[in-house]
């Protein structure tokens, strides 16, 4: 068993420093060039002594890896038409961002984030953090190169909804020192200076862009950084996770990245605990145990992703079995299905539109075939036109309201 080098330095002191170097020069060991002032939670500030990031990839840690590796294979091949993917995908951006203001304290209800994903307006609360959680799906996050780059996310995350005073005061971050706390004692302290924040942040960009590190291990050595770092005075929280959540969906899969925040506050403890562990100042460093409680967080995600699709898939079976006993030709009755299947994700109600039914046959109807079903389907009361400009239906609610 992996001990922390703090219980070490307590149960067997003698090899406190032997045990440290042996870790720290191990082949086994990643060296991030990554380099923290420990926390004193005692003394309540960051201290002098500085130690570089590193982190020793155990064999649990690999198991771990591969089971991560299989399961974002499952949860890619998963079979939904289209359309439902893409509810499927529009329901868990909620999902992950009510679970991530909730980890901050952050009031929000689902209802206000649906309205933001819905409306227009630009200014309305949480349209910066839909819209970029939403750009996710749209492949459209680009390559962190430059300090700007953080401070152009922030903005489009947040600046929305931050107030005036918790805005960024310096000319990319913030200028003065802040403390993360509950407002009895502090946890963690940020970089002391807008100097400093820019120094970190560009190793940190060194280190992003080292196609040496493994993807999971570099994701999230990255996160814990940059909040280690803490550039804002408000939103870090957020925008680690948001960062992390991309990058996962874009190297593993969709609903693995946008699954992580669930399982964040799912496992708050664990998760807080793991960034005291990593400043500990007698862990010298030591980001193992943080890397391997992560390596649980992601693995938890997708093991309630898996649940939640296997739920899904249980009723849609239901649904298939319902509408086949109907007196229906076969393609009302998959039309049928692909509405019955959006409305059992009524998040947005928005409805499935004529073009995007003839987009999910994937050319087997035309438009005019699927306007004539609907028209059919119409008649027999089994769906329902909710908008005629363009033309939107879903199904009746007395259809599937057993399922």
């Amino acid at each position: 068993m992996y001990k922390r080098l703090e219980i070490v330095s307590y149960s067997d002191f003698d090899n406190y420093e032997a045990d440290y170097q042996k870790r720290f020069d191990s082949l086994a060991t990643i060296k991030t060039g990554l380099t923290i002032n420990p926390f004193s939670k005692r003394e309540q500030r960051r201290l002098a002594d500085k130690h570089q990031l590193f982190y020793v990839l155990l064999p649990n840690h690999v198991m771990d890896i591969e089971k991560i590796y299989k399961n974002s294979q499952l949860l890619s091949n998963f079979d939904l038409s289209s359309v439902q993917m893409q509810k499927l995908f529009y329901l868990q951006i909620i999902d992950e961002i009510q679970s991530t203001n909730d980890m901050e304290g952050v009031k929000s209800t689902r209802k206000e984030i649906k309205e933001a994903y819905n409306s227009l307006d630009k200014n309305k609360r949480f349209s910066g953090i839909v819209s970029m959680y939403n750009s996710i799906l749209k492949n459209e996050f680009e390559k962190i190169d430059s300090l700007s780059k953080f401070r152009n996310i922030y903005d489009q995350l947040f600046l929305d909804e931050m107030p005036e005073d918790e805005k960024p005061d310096g000319e990319l971050f913030r200028k003065k020192v802040i403390y993360v706390g509950d407002g009895n004692s502090y946890v963690h302290q940020g970089n002391s200076s807008e100097f400093s924040i820019n120094e970190d942040l560009t190793k940190l960009i060194i280190f992003m862009n080292n196609p040496e590190i493994p993807l999971i291990i570099k994701s999230i050595i990255t996160h814990y950084f940059f909040e280690y770092v803490h550039p804002f005075y408000d939103g870090n929280g957020r925008m680690g996770r948001f960062l992390m959540s991309s990058y996962l969906s874009r190297k593993l899969d969709f609903l693995t990245g946008l699954s992580l925040s669930e399982s964040v506050l799912q496992n708050k403890s664990k998760y807080e605990e793991g960034f005291s562990i990593t400043s500990h100042p007698k862990n010298r460093g030591d980001l193992t145990p943080f890397v391997g409680t992560m390596l649980e967080i992601i693995l938890n995600a997708q093991e309630n992703m898996k649940t939640k699709l296997g739920k899904l898939k249980s009723q849609l079976d239901r649904v298939w079995i319902l509408i086949d006993g109907l007196d229906l030709t076969e393609p009302q009755k998959e039309l049928l299905f692909i509405l019955s299947q959006d409305k059992l994700f009524d998040v947005l109600h928005t409805g499935v539109s004529n073009k995007e039914l003839t987009k999910a046959f994937g050319g087997k109807y035309k438009r005019t075939k699927v306007d004539s079903i609907l028209k059919s389907l119409e008649g027999m009361g089994l769906v329902t036109k909710v908008k005629s400009s363009p033309v939107i239906y879903e199904v009746s609610p007395d259809l599937i309201k057993d399922i």
